[in-house]
């Protein structure tokens, strides 16, 4: 039997893909992270057919493995600029790459409910190719990301998930040591550049897959 929260989470997830649709996005459900990745591989990458692939920091991809599964499709280069063994400078090296890939995969900090995307980067590779540049971009969306406007969406980004990245690299910002945005001036702030996607231009150059999950920050 379906309970009142399945339900809910459901509802608000083809609430968000109807919008995400009407405003030329590509998007699908999956009700778990590995049942997405599978769909990215099996479904997304052979219509390419793509073979050229890249990643934007985010907590949701690292967890979800596949990185291991992309390791194990035929002809396809791999972009892996989060390599805790690469210098900055490779690093930033890599991440230039990733602007001119097939395929960009990455995630997002907060989806509106009427189908916008608001992200906000510290150096703005995750976001500038979100903008242009690789022919296919590919995000994973827990359902926690989901928020009523753009107001909530911009407090998300930068209270929750900036805060939350900040804890993870170790950075003594302000929001990583009182769980809110304080619009700081640290110099280590995470905080650099905000991206507000409206719509998806060509149709369906970015997909989003939403998971019945709450992932990353």
């Amino acid at each position: 039997m379906t309970t009142p929260q399945e339900k809910y989470h459901q509802n608000r997830l083809e609430q968000v893909k109807a919008a995400l649709e009407a405003n030329y996005f590509a998007a699908s459900i999956h009700q778990t992270l590995s049942e997405a990745a599978d769909h990215l591989i099996k479904t997304i990458i052979p219509e390419g057919p793509y073979k050229s692939v890249g990643f934007g920091g985010s907590a949701t991809v690292a967890g979800s493995g596949l990185l291991q599964k992309l390791g194990a499709v035929p002809a396809l280069e791999i972009i892996d600029r989060n390599d805790a063994s690469l210098t900055p400078e490779k690093r930033t090296e890599l991440s230039r790459q990733s602007l001119l890939v097939d395929l960009f995969v990455a995630s997002s900090n907060a989806l509106t409910l009427d189908g916008q995307l608001v992200n906000i980067d510290k150096f703005g590779n995750r976001v500038a190719a979100l903008t242009f540049g690789p022919k296919k971009v590919a995000l994973f969306v827990g359902r926690n990301k989901i928020v009523v406007d753009e107001k909530e969406a911009i407090s998300r980004a930068k209270g929750t998930a900036a805060a939350m990245n900040a804890l993870r690299l170790g950075q003594e910002t302000p929001c990583a040591k009182k769980a809110k945005c304080f619009d700081c001036k640290a110099e280590n702030r995470l905080c650099g550049i905000s991206v507000i996607t409206h719509r998806s231009f060509p149709k369906g150059r970015i997909h989003v897959l939403l998971v019945n999950e709450d992932l990353g920050f």
